[in-house]
């Protein structure tokens, strides 16, 4: 009875503390963080074969069939430093601000019997944030605006900022005496966003002089699409697992229709994924994943610049590419209940050079991530989890205002997340 109430309390607490923060501003697989759950963070983001917690849905369901019960709860602290250059003002650098982003995580598993689990997960999908200054800007000063001749478009202070919450409740059974794991999980998205001075993009809309392109506050939209996976045994100590995840389809962001193609249509692109993990020793265990994320699934996403006006159907979006991306990972059981692991990640930048302009407001450029991590257990029931990741400054060099002129944009991110755990 009293574990009832504990596990009743807990969940009832995670779900609240989640849905109150849902802000995040993850801009590393894309915009996509690069692994989901503290462990796995700590491994490069690998997770499709070897899940270790409740997080596990994040990247594939099947993970936690027979999972023992517990749950997960954890803090990010996420430090993405961006900025962009105008190569042809002497090479003026101006830095977006809002850096430091806390984000929390929560993750539920319920064990029914040795072969089946239900869980819930809400996780950070992904996100964007920029937040650059009103600098005085000798490349606008005749512009007819308010705020004339400060920020880099002309309009003041300029950024963006997309949030997305994953809520991801998920069914996991093993088969074949235990060797083959299936999950499933339904989706439910939430989305925010707002714009301010980049009331420069106006002439470029479908709905030029209504208002729909800048500073109109946050909009709000909910969504849904589905996954499922699976694990395999293929000896002992060897795994296989995959994924997919269907495109999650968002409302539109009305208050922003004449910025986003097909009126303010903004879902969340597929992925796929495939990975497999070897126990090398009794104490040594190493994995590799390879994701794919369709950034073409999604007209606001991928369209190039010059698709039509914004907010048009199948106008112009941000430009950016599918990418693939690879994950590699090494555990170590030490010992008297501490656990060491080490990645790396490796993604590819989703932004041509022909796409700069836009991706001012959205410079999610980065391409190597090098993460580390441990776990110290306390008892049979505490687990205490860190991750750290670095990734190294990437920028992209290209044309703006037609041509006449270049920009750089650049970022490098820094993460560290704790997380707690109590197995019931």
């Amino acid at each position: 009875m009293e574990a009832r109430i504990i596990r009743r309390s807990l969940v009832t607490i995670a779900v609240g503390l989640a849905m109150g923060s849902a802000g995040v501003a993850h801009a590393t697989n894309g915009y996509f963080a690069h692994g989901y759950g503290t462990k796995a963070k700590g491994m490069g983001g690998v997770g499709m074969a070897i899940s270790q917690d409740s997080y596990a849905p994040g990247i594939n369901p099947a993970g936690i069939a027979g999972m023992e019960t517990r749950i997960d709860g954890s803090l990010a602290y996420f430090r993405p430093e961006r900025s962009v250059t105008f190569n042809d003002m002497g090479d003026m650098t101006i830095d977006s601000g809002s850096e430091d982003f806390f984000i929390p995580s929560i993750g539920y598993v319920q064990q029914i019997d040795e072969n089946r689990s239900w869980g819930i997960a809400l996780l950070g999908n992904g996100g964007l944030n920029t937040d650059y200054p009103a600098f005085q800007n000798p490349g606008c000063a005749q512009q007819p605006q308010p705020n004339a001749g400060t920020g880099v478009f002309c309009g003041g202070s300029a950024g963006v900022d997309l949030e997305q919450l994953a809520i991801i409740p998920t069914y996991a059974q093993k088969f074949a005496d235990g060797r083959v794991s299936v999950g499933f999980s339904p989706i439910i998205s939430y989305q925010r966003f707002s714009a301010k001075g980049i009331a420069a993009f106006e002439g470029m809309s479908a709905e030029a002089g209504q208002g729909t392109v800048s500073d109109n506050g946050t909009d709000t939209t909910w969504g849904y699409g589905a996954q499922i996976g699976f694990q395999a045994e293929l000896a002992e100590g060897a795994r296989v697992g995959a994924s997919y995840r269907s495109k999650i389809r968002n409302g539109d962001f009305d208050d922003y229709s004449g910025l986003f193609a097909d009126g303010g249509s903004f879902d969340v692109p597929s992925t796929y994924g495939l990975g497999f993990s070897v126990d090398v020793s009794p104490s040594v265990t190493l994995s590799a994943d390879y994701q794919r994320i369709n950034y073409t699934d999604v007209a606001a996403i991928s369209n190039p610049g010059d698709s039509g006006p914004l907010g048009a159907p199948n106008g112009a979006g941000f430009g950016w590419q599918d990418i693939d991306i690879f994950k590699f990972g090494a555990q170590y059981e030490a010992g008297n209940d501490w656990t060491w692991r080490v990645g790396y990640n490796r993604g590819e930048n989703p932004i041509p050079s022909s796409e700069v302009e836009f991706n001012i407001l959205a410079p999610a450029v980065m391409e190597d991530h090098f993460t580390f991590g441990f776990t110290k257990g306390f008892g049979n029931q505490h687990e205490l989890n860190f991750a750290a990741m670095y990734a190294p400054r990437q920028s992209v060099r290209g044309p703006i205002q037609g041509g006449q002129a270049e920009a750089t944009i650049e970022m490098r991110q820094y993460e560290l997340e704790i997380g707690y755990a109590y197995r019931f």
